[in-house]
């Protein structure tokens, strides 16, 4: 058996030799090299674009500005265009609070200026300095307006949104109780701030143009939505269009979204007639692909003498550009997570005028965690309890946001086996009573829980004469290891061994699968590769039963496929997407345990360890799930230690944009982190009880860090990232 097995990446050569090509790795005769400009202002109109000098650079060929893209591009804004990319995401929820429609950001298609950032222009060139050199000439003059960044400036006006990834985002059940129900609460602000993707692989687009239309090497996480919007942009029919992304160098969300430069590479190669590349730098990352927004979150708590929550309040105020729809739904897990008698989610929009949000590895869950996992830590300190025995007592029996059952919850397991495995007390622990020399020392825990959604997809296998097996299917490995859990699947059902398995994902002339993201792959693929071996497996016993029907003969595939006159046989399969029952809920859950240790001499923080058990049903392959796992928990620790964009205060442009002056973890910050997965199979959500994995890990685990710096220092953080001023 395949499945369940430690298996290194099938792709692992190819990317750690450099033989695995990304989008701009591409190098095509005669190719051009775009790079874009980006504007100063935060808001208000270009009164003059001076593009002389960039023109007359040598080696550059075209420079395109709002006052020529729509005559020499063909790029228009149009409604099904904007309706595709990602401004437009989440829009409808806030429709109803929002009469006004603003209209779709399109770089390049008026004088409009909503952020400072934004591309007022793109410089194509015979080379990528050349490029550079010309960017650097544009010269720009603004009618300024006046704008704001980040949420307390200014007058305000807060939208509440209707439904948003799958919930009511404005929630309200029963009442709060009074007299001796309440007998201890929280109430307190937790805030996080904007934080950058910032994946390997910056986005990339090369263009090629040919007699039956475009391809496209992109980095995306969905290739067939990119195909839409693409094809929608140009003109085309979407078999017009092809989209290519083998590989891709991260992407977190940023490129789960659909962006203009996809479709502008496209329109500059078809005007110019030559292959185009256009390659976002470090610092277009920062505000063309998307980021994970400040948020401000009031969480407030009751219980009962025991511990059971009597009241769950928890109230999120997140921006969102001035034309896109995207915010952070920071209460998700409120709903759901702990029992409570009263329960209020809610969630209030503003606009603001920086570059449009998108999600960003655990959406909502993320955010909203540090909050709800740090007010329960608070909570289980009033009432002097443990703060694994209050989540214990508060454990949910079913999901009460939905009124259904779980189709699997084995949470209380987690939090045994974790605790066991870090050696968490037995019983509360005071602030500031663990020391070992100069160093404080604190244990902190938090409950993570993400959905776990599915999607129909459609794989198909190509069996030859040789007794190979050709995967395709038009999903992306965006580094989750798909690519060999496919493999693995495949080489279970046919009894097949693994080097005579071929998979090929990422491209759009593949059939139908949904982008990556959310952590529905697995799910959504799994069933539709085991679907296409059944069907392969019943053309063979076809073919052998008409080749020779004697019983017990076992001629070799290749000898009954040259007997059929077959070069290759052919099957696919389809998978039904989310499963028919909607008596249940599917959710994936776990816990974070924490140990840091703070040095108040010398000023230092720094994460000892930390264990995770996790409950994701059947675990696939335990190497590439457990990486996933331990990405995200790091993940959690910038953002609960170093991550946080800033904004010049008055001219609300980013001042951090690059990855010197923005802070992510590297190797010396990471401690040892040990994956626990139960492993225990939701046959009710698929055949293999297998759920995704790609997300789960973050959620928590700031928290977890917070709650374990309060243990050791006494002080309550309430506002990411925690910084040795804030213990001092």
């Amino acid at each position: 058996m395949a499945i369940g097995q430690p298996i290194d990446r099938v792709d692992g050569a190819l990317k750690v030799t450099g033989r695995a090509l990304y989008a701009a790795d591409r190098r095509f005769e005669r190719q051009l090299y775009a790079l874009a400009v980006r504007s100063t202002a935060a808001a208000g109109r270009i009164a003059e674009i001076d593009v002389a000098a960039a023109s007359g650079t040598p080696g550059v060929v075209a420079v395109y500005t709002h006052l020529n893209a729509g005559a020499a591009l063909n790029w228009r804004k149009t409604d099904a265009l904007l309706a595709l990319g990602a401004e437009a995401l989440g829009l409808s929820a806030l429709a109803a609070a929002e009469p006004d429609k603003p209209e779709g950001y399109l770089p390049l298609a008026s004088d409009l200026v909503s952020f400072a950032g934004q591309w007022i222009a793109v410089v194509v060139a015979e080379s990528l300095e050349a490029a550079r050199e010309g960017a650097d000439l544009v010269r720009a003059r603004y009618e300024p307006q006046p704008a704001t960044a980040e949420i307390g400036q200014g007058d305000e006006t807060w939208l509440e949104p209707t439904f948003f990834f799958g919930a009511d985002m404005q929630v309200r059940r029963g009442s709060e109780p009074e007299g001796p129900a309440r007998h201890a609460s929280v109430d307190a602000f937790y805030t996080t701030p904007m934080q950058l993707h910032h994946p390997m692989e910056p986005s990339a687009t090369t263009a090629v143009w040919g007699k039956d239309g475009v391809t496209l090497y992109d980095s995306t996480q969905g290739t067939w939505a990119t195909r839409a919007y693409v094809a929608e942009s140009l003109g085309l029919a979407q078999e017009q269009v092809r989209v290519v992304s083998p590989y891709v160098g991260g992407g977190f969300g940023g490129k789960n979204q659909i962006w203009p430069h996809q479709a502008l590479a496209a329109h500059i190669a078809r005007t110019l007639q030559r292959p185009v590349r256009l390659q976002l730098t470090r610092a277009d990352m920062a505000v063309a692909s998307g980021h994970r927004t400040a948020t401000e979150q009031r969480v407030a708590l009751t219980s009962d003498a025991d511990g059971r929550l009597t009241m769950l309040r928890h109230v999120s105020r997140v921006p969102t550009s001035m034309t896109g729809g995207f915010f952070e739904p920071c209460g998700l897990n409120s709903l759901t997570l702990y029992e409570t008698a009263a329960l209020d989610v809610r969630h209030q929009v503003t606009r603001k005028a920086i570059p449009t949000p998108t999600p960003f590895r655990g959406p909502g869950e993320t955010p909203g965690s540090f909050a709800l996992e740090s007010a329960l830590d608070e909570m289980a300190h009033r009432l002097g309890l443990d703060p694994l025995e209050l989540r214990r007592r508060t454990y949910p029996q079913r999901d009460g946001y939905h009124a259904r059952d779980w189709s699997s919850n084995n949470l209380l397991e987690c939090y045994r086996r974790g605790a066991d495995a870090f050696g968490w007390p037995d019983g509360p622990t005071a602030p500031r009573s663990l020391r070992e020399g100069h160093e404080l020392i604190g244990f902190g825990m938090a409950a993570t829980a993400y959905p776990a959604p599915a999607l129909t997809a459609t794989v198909t296998l190509r069996l030859d004469t040789r007794g190979h097996v050709v995967v395709e299917t038009s999903a992306t490995d965006i580094g989750t290891g798909m690519y060999t859990i496919l493999a693995q699947a495949v080489s279970d059902d046919l009894g097949l061994a693994l080097g005579d398995i071929q998979v090929r994902l990422g491209d759009s002339s593949f059939p139908q699968a949904p982008t990556a993201g959310r952590s529905k792959s697995t799910a959504s693929l799994l069933p539709a590769a085991r679907r296409a071996c059944l069907a392969l497996l019943e053309q063979l016993a076809a073919l052998r039963n008409k080749a020779d029907p004697a019983p017990g003969s076992n001629l070799p595939v290749g000898d009954l496929l040259v007997r059929a006159g077959l070069a290759e046989l052919v099957a696919e399969g389809t998978s039904a997407g989310m499963p028919t029952d909607r008596n249940l809920s599917f959710y994936s859950f776990g816990a974070h345990f924490v140990e840091v240790r703070v040095d108040e001499q010398i000023g230092r923080l720094r994460v000892a360890r930390v264990v995770s058990a996790l409950d994701c049903g059947r675990i696939i392959n335990p190497k590439t799930a457990a990486s996933q796992i331990r990405g995200g928990i790091i993940f959690g620790m910038g953002m609960a230690l170093m991550e946080r964009s800033e904004f010049d205060p008055v001219q609300s442009r980013l001042v951090n944009d690059n990855l010197a002056d923005y802070p992510i973890p590297v190797h010396a910050d990471v401690p040892p982190i040990e994956v626990i997965f139960l492993d225990l199979p939701d046959t009710r959500f698929n055949d293999f009880g297998a759920r995704g994995v790609g997300e789960i890990g973050v959620p928590g685990t700031a928290a977890a860090i917070a709650n374990a710096v309060h243990c050791a220092t006494g002080r309550r953080i309430r506002h990411l990232p925690i910084t040795m001023g804030q213990l001092l």
